[in-house]
């Protein structure tokens, strides 16, 4: 047996020895402790079922069941804590297995549900007698009748067949028969709650206590005018048809004049349950009202099928909710583990970084006790060896850094020269490729007509030339004259190549112009069909050749105008005499 749980049965043995002890009036506000010992465990769970066992074991429960039979208008807390018990009540006896079973079912729980029936009797009588000014205390006493109704009404779903004994008790009768608006209400509640638990007790019922209470049913319909009552009173006839299908029949035989006495509430807020109840009324016989309780049936299974459709969505979507969920925190733990490993490591470095200066304090505090066991000749010595060697270390360390530093550098200017030494190789190499293909000889191209025997024919001319004139013997300084002879053609012929170039360059252009001259002249179309766009193609750009063809243009129409003796000898004439007559006419 775990803590929690002797903890518990310790509570309920000192609640059980305390009611032993004390005097009856004290014994229901005893007993309220028995809630708190209720609320500390899991509704459900087994030990709720345990404590509930304990509480019953222990007589807790007839105890409250002997406590619901005092005045509580002299009790503490007066009606509130008869609430409260009976609530007390509800609750342990729903869920309990006790040993006994036979007196549980058979004497207890009859027993309690006869006395809630009366606890609410009693609520009800108060509330009636107090007058309407009171409104706080009638709001506790009405409170209080709910209360109980509801612990009653728990009392009955957990233990179905306590709906006979509650329907067929004399004091729901009483309640119902009543006139005050807020306890029917929740008496007709109360009635078609315990229908819908047990659908068969009516058919287990003595028949004239089925007619008792549907005849006070129909009488909330036939006096009272509240819309509220009458909306419970509907709304239970309706429920109540709906699992017990016999009161169609009841209804429709035993109360003729039900139909019209439902028309007067049209309008009232409850048109739903009113249109359903007159309904069943118009259909008159078992078969119809069967006819329609199917069709109910088969839109409950759709509903139902739709439910099961959308909790099963619900329920993928749950997993995959919960899914994210672990992914979630396993991506937290590794976040959390890979946290705690960094703060390992710099918890290691610091330590590491301790350690270090430990040891270089523990050495420099050698070295001091060195120098102070040494000779004070010696010691001026020792501590300029040790500069030079701490300057040295530095030195070396400097230079370590600044040559890691230009390494960088050097990397890149390495990286450089053998990249300009691989262009450099590539360009020779294409240069070289170039200046063989320039000293490769021509291919040979013999002329045309120049066949092998022509060939042979011209061969052996040529030898049989030189056979007859062979060369002379050339002395050096003849050969030296020849050499500057030919020496001094090669420049000539060098510093006059390009002027040569260019004029043989300015002779293709005036020739390609001269041709697209003579191939627009001869293209030109007649003085009648000219256009601006014909005109603008014999246009010249060029000044000067604007200005000699104006002058040109000038002349050939002086010479149309002059006399035809002066035409004589036009094309022999000078370009000074021309230019006489010029002047001339046009002064």
């Amino acid at each position: 047996m775990s803590g929690a749980d002797t903890l518990e049965d310790r509570r309920v043995e000192d609640l059980a020895h305390q009611v032993t002890e004390t005097s009856d009036k004290n014994v229901p506000i005893l007993l309220l402790a028995i809630q708190d010992i209720l609320d500390s465990v899991i509704p459900s769970s087994q030990r709720a079922s345990k404590v509930k066992k304990d509480i019953w074991n222990f007589d807790l429960l007839q105890s409250v069941l002997l406590a619901l039979r005092q005045d509580f208008s002299l009790i503490q807390g007066k009606w509130n804590t008869a609430a409260s018990l009976a609530k007390i009540l509800a609750h342990c006896a729903v869920g309990l297995e006790p040993t006994d079973t036979y007196e549980y079912n058979a004497i207890f729980l009859p027993e309690a549900s006869e006395r809630l029936l009366i606890l609410a009797r009693n609520i009800q009588f108060r509330y009636m007698k107090i007058p309407e000014k009171t409104l706080t205390l009638k709001d506790d006493l009405i409170k209080d009748f709910k209360e109980v109704i509801e612990a009653l009404q728990w009392l009955i779903s957990g233990h179905v067949f306590l709906t006979m004994h509650v329907l067929r008790s004399n004091y729901l009768l009483q309640m119902l028969i009543t006139d005050d608006k807020e306890t029917a209400i929740v008496i007709l509640g109360l009635f078609q709650n315990a229908v819908r638990v047990n659908p068969m007790v009516l058919q287990t019922l003595d028949e004239k206590v089925v007619h008792s209470l549907l005849d006070e049913v129909i009488y909330k319909l036939s006096a009272f005018n509240d819309a509220e009552v009458g909306a419970a009173a509907t709304r239970a006839l309706v429920n109540i048809a709906d699992v017990h299908q016999q009161l169609i029949r009841l209804l429709y035989t035993r109360y003729k004049g039900l139909r019209p006495l439902l028309s007067r509430w049209t309008g009232k807020g409850f048109g739903r349950d009113l249109k359903k109840l007159l309904g069943l009324l118009d259909a008159g016989s078992t078969q119809q009202a069967e006819m329609q309780r199917l069709h109910r049936a088969a839109k409950t299974i759709q509903a139902v099928w739709k439910g099961f459709q959308t909790r099963r969505q619900l329920k993928k979507a749950n997993k995959a909710f919960t899914r994210l969920q672990k992914s979630f925190r396993e991506k937290q733990v590794q976040r959390d583990l890979h946290a705690e490993k960094e703060r390992e490591r710099r918890e290691l470095q610091h330590q590491l970084l301790v350690s270090r200066r430990q040891a270089i304090r523990q050495t420099r505090q050698k070295q001091l006790d060195m120098i102070t066991a040494m000779a004070p000749g010696k010691v001026d010595a020792y501590l300029q060896m040790s500069q030079i060697a701490a300057a040295v270390k530095l030195q070396a360390r400097w230079r370590g850094i600044i040559e890691r530093r230009k390494l960088g550098l050097r990397q890149a200017t390495a990286k450089q020269v053998r990249a300009a030494i691989t262009i450099q190789r590539v360009v020779r190499r294409f240069l070289k490729r170039l200046e063989e293909k320039k000293r490769e000889p021509l291919l040979f191209r013999p002329p045309p007509g120049l066949t092998d025997e022509r060939r042979v024919d011209l061969q052996r001319t040529i030898d049989q030339h030189r056979e007859a004139h062979p060369p002379k013997q050339l002395s050096r300084q003849l050969q030296q004259e020849l050499h500057d002879e030919a020496q001094e053609m090669l420049g000539r012929y060098l510093s006059v190549r390009m002027a040569h170039r260019k004029n043989y360059q300015r002779r293709e252009a005036l020739l390609a112009s001269l041709e697209t001259d003579a191939d627009l002249l001869s293209d030109a179309p007649k003085l009648c069909d000219l256009t601006d766009r014909d005109m603008h193609k014999f246009t010249s750009h060029s000044a000067p050749i604007a200005a000699k063809a104006l002058a040109n243009h000038k002349e050939q129409m002086l010479m149309l105008r002059q006399p035809w003796w002066k035409k004589l000898n036009a094309g022999e004439r000078t370009d000074e005499e021309a230019e006489q007559d010029y002047d001339s006419n046009i002064l």
